[in-house]
């Protein structure tokens, strides 16, 4: 895989994805019967679309949309949404944590699991031509399964074959420096991979001890205490980049959930980082910190640098 970032209209220059929101989903249904899931379900094309608008009215240029296999990836839903509003889309490949994992998984072997994520990256996705920019693996609360595991491995194993970067689901936060011991131990660069989930732990010195590890982290369950305008998670930001970590956080919503998107009556949407959320940040950071951690992160590690 070459050196710059791929988007589901191909590639682009890195200067290109201007701001860009490292971890959302767009159009996603998670595959199990369970009532709750309904809420992460959406499945409106228009109303993700007028999301998405509203991202770049706001400056916004690049979203990476981080459904996996099994989610409910809908990958000509994100080429649509991109063709009608001009902003770059990432798609991904892997594998989500065991609960959501594809029913074969556990019956099929090492190899053939590399290989299903390879096709994805060299031939396209879901009979598309349209090739991922980012890879996931994910792993559960507070331990990793067998099987997370052995997806570590074969994402692995991808990322070493083609370059592609690699972003994580840390279940609430939890298992991020086993996670990244797993992925040295198979022969990654930390710097190439993504942990998703990390303020969920509300714990400022776990987030500096991964980033002492030399990996990036992501901000990016901002949203969810509007009543104090998410005091914490700017607390935590500000803390990173006083201590010297501002190239190694990144910023996002995870907005995946109707209850977070005014499309599908809920709050406070995607304009969110870039209006109230950045008002607030900048009490504490400055703006070029801003775009460190929403622009010049973002195209170091898209572009697999």
């Amino acid at each position: 895989m070459k050196k710059y970032p791929m988007t589901v209209q191909g590639t682009v220059t890195p200067e290109s994805l201007g701001i860009t929101y490292a971890h959302e989903h767009l159009l996603v249904k998670p595959q199990l019967q369970d009532a709750k899931y309904a809420a992460y379900t959406l499945d409106n094309l228009e109303a993700t679309t007028a999301e998405v608008q509203s991202f770049k009215a706001e400056g916004g240029q690049t979203i990476v949309e981080m459904t996996p296999l099994h989610y409910g990836r809908n990958i000509k839903g994100y080429l649509a949404i991109s063709e009608r509003t001009g902003v770059n889309v990432i798609a991904c490949t892997g594998y989500h944590k065991k609960l959501f994992m594809p029913p074969w998984f556990a019956n099929e072997s090492n190899q053939t699991l590399y290989e299903i994520l390879l096709n994805d990256v060299r031939n396209g996705m879901d009979g598309t031509a349209v090739l991922p920019g980012v890879i996931k693996a994910g792993t559960s609360l507070n331990h990793i399964e067998p099987e997370e595991y052995r997806a570590i491995e074969a994402v692995a194993n991808v990322h070493l074959e083609t370059g592609i970067p690699i972003s994580t689901h840390c279940d609430r936060g939890t298992m991020g420096i086993e996670q990244v011991h797993a992925f040295i131990a198979l022969g990654v660069d930390p710097k190439h991979v993504l942990l998703g989930h990390i303020d969920s732990s509300l714990d400022i010195d776990y987030a500096c001890r991964l980033c002492d590890l030399g990996v990036n982290i992501l901000i990016d369950h901002v949203g969810r205490e509007l009543d104090t305008h998410d005091a914490f998670r700017a607390e935590m930001i500000a803390a990173l980049l006083a201590r010297g970590y501002g190239k190694q956080v990144f910023l996002s919503g995870d907005m995946g959930k109707k209850d977070y998107l005014p499309a599908y009556g809920g709050t406070p949407g995607f304009q969110y980082i870039l209006t109230d959320l950045k008002k607030a940040l900048l009490e504490k950071i400055s703006q070029s910190d801003f775009d460190q951690i929403t622009v010049q992160n973002p195209r170091r590690f898209f572009s697999g640098k």
